[in-house]
């Protein structure tokens, strides 16, 4: 079954310091998990830099829309806090930056696992983070993890759009923070 992704919309300005983090890696980055379409992992990389807020079953599109629509909240400020390692599906590795506990960006994330309860999303046990790269070799993802350590400095995000996606696919739409 297809899923639709909803994630932060970061402005070419935020997007530039999670590349600037990047600047020395000298290869292709992809952020699709394992087990879509393995073979088509790079092409199907559409999406920009950003963090999941919440994903469903694409049959809940029309109410998982009108429950965006309902949002009322301002701008989301947040910490680049670390550059980690978690497991990732299918024997794989995710190098991500993580993100500082943040109350709004949890509050968001629950108004839509109320309506939509899927465990893996529920605010309380989620790590909020941004997918650098995925990869299924460990020493790669570790050297990876050094070299980019090595000039790393926490930093500040903010974003007031977030994109509703097909995943991995086509933007749906996008609804701006705090404008109903």
């Amino acid at each position: 079954m297809s899923r639709i992704t909803l994630i932060s919309a970061f402005k070419e300005n935020e997007l530039y310091k999670i590349k600037k983090c990047l600047e020395n890696v000298n290869f292709k980055t992809c952020k699709v998990p394992f087990g879509i379409d393995d073979n088509q992992r790079y092409e199907l990389d559409n999406l920009p830099y950003h963090i999941t807020i919440f994903a469903t079953d694409k049959e809940n599109q029309e109410e998982f829309i009108k429950l965006i629509k309902s949002i009322k909240t301002e701008k989301i400020c947040l910490k680049v806090n670390q550059v980690k390692i978690m497991n990732g599906r299918n024997n794989s590795y995710v190098l991500y930056l993580g993100i500082e506990e943040n109350k709004s960006l949890k509050k968001l994330q629950r108004v839509f696992y109320k309506s939509f309860p899927k465990e893996h999303y529920n605010p309380n046990n989620f790590t909020f983070h941004i997918t650098l790269h995925i990869d299924k070799d460990f020493n790669r993802i570790n050297d990876l993890q050094k070299e980019i350590i090595k000039r790393f400095e926490p930093f500040y995000m903010e974003f007031d759009q977030i994109d509703l996606f097909d995943y991995p696919g086509k933007k749906i739409c996008s609804f701006e923070l705090g404008k109903r």
